[in-house]
């Protein structure tokens, strides 16, 4: 982390902010006699003479949020919010119509439990302008953010010296926000997982109707196996994030076993039964992506990502040409349909960087979306455009080679067909019981459309730049 980087603006005088300090007692002031009511008082506690950088910005925004969240919880009204915005650091003033002891309860509260309530300065003012202070209601002083002793004290001796004062600052800060934002994916990922076996109907595969070809599997397995490895979608997104600076092929095996620790829980979770093992593949490496975009503070695009991908994976199809894996009587499905039809499967697929998510599946969904469809249905259909072209040795492994170009040019009709201006849940429900018939299952397309889910929902909601 390098501080010069990141505590960027205008420096600020002794004099200067002294005045701002003067400034904001009279304004106090001025705010308790118009509202007649208890007044919190928020700033940053920012060390040095640069007191307004992208990073406090965001972590005074974000303070102003949690403490309207914390006094709406605990039924504490607000009556307005006030800023003062000045490079001598940002100033918010709550007036709240509520008794300031109860208020200063719920801002100790904030300050407690919030990872960076250390950085908050939060005062509450009774309406003769005495500040409330911790001890008159039994709270301890405030810990210094290094050593942990009463910060006073530490701020009285100068024990600490500015670097290591915005060094401990900035940490808190770009901790916070990381994990915040690696959370969010894992959630956005578990929902797209979700999205997808929930989709319905879907041809061979488990949904709300039915099985499709699975004896051993419903949607509540699933759903079981989806929250169970929701830990390690964050995991893969934070090892993105703490290693952006290395190649792909490193990240790839930084992110293996957070991967095999994923396939363990999910087998513990199905009694098991593999649910998610591809999709573990995929959005492990999505996740750690987009992990690098945001650990880079590069601006989310479809090119870009593909390329991460792309680069994380890049050397996965080579383990397919090992001589250990060639010569094995038996192996996974993939291994085996490289050794019979020298088909890569999704390996071959993530090496690409997702061409048939960024280039097919995703445009699709995402104009059906546009259109009006539901997200189900938008998801069904823009499942037959990606057994179209998918590789999908989940299809091999249970029929053969044959097979499956015999249901991509079967896909590919249909879409020339326009199946989507047609009854097109009938021609699927129909699918779906001739492939329940032939115990065939395109569990490969299914991986790559709860990718598309996840991507949708990424565009669509959150911004890798903004969590």
């Amino acid at each position: 982390m390098e501080l010069q980087n990141i505590v960027r603006g205008e420096p600020v005088s002794l004099p200067e902010m002294l005045n701002a300090r003067e400034h904001r007692v009279y304004f106090q002031q001025e705010l308790l006699k118009k509202y007649g009511c208890t007044l919190i008082s928020f700033t940053l506690n920012i060390a040095g003479p640069v007191k307004v950088f992208p990073l406090a910005v965001r972590t005074f925004e974000e303070g102003e949020n949690l403490i309207r969240s914390y006094c709406k919880t605990m039924g504490i009204r607000l009556e307005n919010c006030l800023e003062h915005r000045d490079k001598t650091g940002f100033e918010a003033f709550f007036p709240a119509a509520c008794e300031p002891e109860k208020v200063k309860r719920c801002m100790v509260m904030l300050e407690e439990n919030s990872t960076l309530g250390r950085l908050f300065d939060i005062d509450v003012i009774r309406t003769d302008g005495r500040k409330v202070s911790r001890q008159e209601l039994g709270y301890a002083e405030r810990k210094c953010m290094i050593c942990s002793r009463p910060a006073f004290e530490c701020s009285r001796s100068r024990r600490h010296s500015v670097s290591d004062l915005q060094t401990a600052a900035v940490g808190i800060m770009s901790d916070y926000f990381a994990d915040r934002y690696a959370g969010r994916i894992a959630q956005t990922a578990c929902r797209a997982l979700l999205y997808e076996v929930h989709a319905t109907p879907k041809p061979g595969l488990v949904d709300s109707d039915n099985n499709g070809s699975h004896a051993d599997m419903d949607v509540f397995t699933f759903e079981s196996s989806a929250l169970s490895i929701l830990p390690y979608f964050k995991a893969f997104t934070a090892c993105g994030i703490n290693n952006a600076e290395k190649p792909g092929r490193e990240v790839m095996e930084l992110i293996r076993p957070i991967g095999v620790e994923a396939e363990i829980e999910m087998r513990r979770a199905t009694n098991n039964v593999n649910t998610h093992k591809g999709a573990i593949f995929s959005f492990g490496i999505f996740c750690a992506a987009l992990g690098i975009l945001y650990g880079r503070s590069m601006p989310y695009s479809r090119e870009k990502l593909s390329a991460l991908c792309a680069g994380i994976a890049g050397d996965v199809p080579e383990e397919l040409n090992r001589e250990n894996a060639s010569e094995k009587e038996e192996g996974t499905a993939g291994e085996i349909c490289w050794k019979k039809y020298h088909i890569g499967g999704i390996r071959e697929e993530a090496a690409k960087g997702y061409p048939a998510v960024f280039n097919i599946a995703l445009p699709a969904f995402c104009s059906r979306a546009a259109r009006g469809f539901p997200l189900n249905d938008a998801g069904i259909l823009t499942l037959v455009d990606l057994m179209a072209v998918t590789e999908d040795t989940n299809i091999i492994h249970r029929s053969s080679e044959k097979e499956l170009r015999k249901i991509q040019e079967q896909m590919k009709q249909l879409s020339a067909d326009h199946v989507e201006e047609k009854n097109y849940r009938k021609v699927l429900k129909e699918l779906d019981r001739k492939f329940a018939e032939q115990k065939i299952s395109p569990g490969g397309s299914a991986d790559l459309l709860a990718i598309t889910y996840f991507l949708y929902f990424i565009e669509e909601g959150i911004s890798p730049n903004k969590i």
